[in-house]
């Protein structure tokens, strides 16, 4: 029996696919080495802050400077932090529905009371 071979068409839209996928990827990789170039000559002017903290012991540097307080002293710290603080802030929105729906709760279960206007009851 003869093994079925993949449709041209389809095979060659698959490597495009992956192609661009490729392509933004590096283009990706370029703009986050660029941000953090960026970033970095910001940073080396902001008092307190040495670049390259994270490789030394808290609250100081290899030459005996303090680092900045609070900072996250490296990348992965950052982005944890971020993502824990936007966990907490769903978890305050989420608590603060279901505060409202308890608040209202007692209005909503009652059945409502059907009025009539004055002028549909001629």
């Amino acid at each position: 029996m003869a093994t079925p071979t993949a449709d041209p068409t389809i095979e060659s839209a698959r490597e495009q696919a992956l192609d661009m996928i490729t392509q933004v990827q590096e283009a990706g990789l370029r703009l986050a080495g660029a941000v953090a170039e960026s970033w970095t000559s910001v940073l080396r002017g902001v008092p307190g802050l040495v670049p390259g903290a994270a490789d030394a012991p808290a609250g100081a540097t290899g030459a005996g400077l303090p680092t900045a307080a609070g900072l996250p002293r490296s990348a992965a710290e950052a982005v944890d932090r971020f993502y824990d603080t936007g966990v907490q802030v769903l978890e305050a929105q989420r608590s603060a529905v279901h505060h409202v729906l308890g608040a209202t709760a007692p209005a909503l279960l009652r059945p409502l009371t059907v009025v009539t206007p004055p002028a549909a009851r001629r």
